[in-house]
This record gives C-alpha cells, sequence and structure tokens, in this order.
C-alpha cells in the first residue's frame, strides 16, 4: 500500500520502519519469539482501541489528536488511523528487542 501511496508521509514511514523491522529482526537478529509478540500485542490491542479512539475523536465533539488527511490512508477503525496500530506494533516490537538484547548483554556481564 505504501508504494501506491508514497506520497502519504504517514503510511510510508509507517510502512518502511514496520518493514525494515521485520526484516531485521527475522532474517538478521533471527527472533524467534515475533510470533508469541504478535499474539501479546494483538491482546494489547484491547486497551490501545479505547485509549487511542478517545484521542483520535471517538465520543467526543472534536479529536484531542488531529491528522492531515493528506499524510495517511484515510482508512480508519472507529476514529483510528490504522497506521497508528502498524506503528505501535512496530514500537512494541522494538521495545522488546531491545529490552532482551540489553537483558543478554547484562546478563553476560553478571557471569
Amino acid at each position: 500500500m505504501a508504494l501506491l501511496h508514497y506520497d502519504k508521509i504517514y503510511t510510508l514511514v509507517t510502512a518502511i520502519a514496520t518493514t525494515t523491522t521485520l526484516i531485521y529482526l527475522h532474517f538478521i537478529a533471527r527472533a524467534d519469539w515475533i510470533g508469541r509478540a504478535s499474539l501479546v500485542f494483538t491482546v494489547l490491542m484491547l486497551g490501545f482501541f479505547p485509549v487511542n479512539g478517545l484521542l483520535t475523536g471517538t465520543g467526543l465533539e472534536t479529536p484531542i489528536v488531529n491528522y492531515n488527511p493528506r499524510d495517511f490512508l484515510g482508512v480508519r477503525i472507529l476514529t483510528i488511523p490504522i497506521e497508528d496500530a502498524v506503528y505501535g506494533y512496530t514500537q512494541f516490537l522494538l521495545v522488546l528487542y531491545f529490552f532482551k538484547r540489553f537483558k543478554h548483554m547484562h546478563d553476560e556481564r553478571k557471569k
């Protein structure tokens, strides 16, 4: 989608970040936990939708957070741009990766 809509900066940056992260984690870092992390992220979405939905205007007269319609696809889950969920997934994977990496480094230093 990002290749078709390269003029949408939020969509493009989100797609590049997510694709790069998944390629790195799968092929370079050889992270065997991506599937389990994806399942956990799906559960975390139960909290994401009400909070982000409120920020983007669900149940409000005017949203707290506004998006420039020229910068994203316009596909929304209620009031939440789909890119927010994808971007959140990328952030979640990177936090897990760095946590595991730093924990491993810390554990190695203790030996």
